[in-house]
């Protein structure tokens, strides 16, 4: 926490903390995502990478897996993952965080 009344320094601190909080989500997605990639070789499960550090205005992607077959996975083409991996991975976090 700042004390600080300079409005540059407050905005600075807000603007990392904002990152950080939106680094630990991503991580968490990311590794739940790895976590419900179906998986008979591991190679999918091993493909998803997450690009930390997010800044304030970023429009890039930072959860990826560049496996070939990862759509068809995450559109429900598994067993093991019939409703897929990136939504429930998703909805699993929000149900676990969610603040009544």
């Amino acid at each position: 926490m700042v004390r600080s009344s300079n409005l540059k320094v407050i905005g600075d601190d807000i603007r990392k903390s904002l990152g950080r909080a939106v680094d630990a989500l991503f991580d968490d997605i990311n590794t739940e995502v790895r976590n419900t990639t179906p998986v008979l070789t591991g190679r999918a499960s091993r493909g998803w990478r997450y690009t930390p550090r997010y800044k304030i205005g970023y429009h890039g992607t930072l959860i990826t897996n560049s496996v070939e077959y990862i759509t068809y996975l995450d559109k429900g083409s598994s067993r093991q993952a019939p409703n897929g991996i990136v939504q429930p991975a998703i909805d699993k976090y929000i149900r676990r965080n969610r603040k009544l």
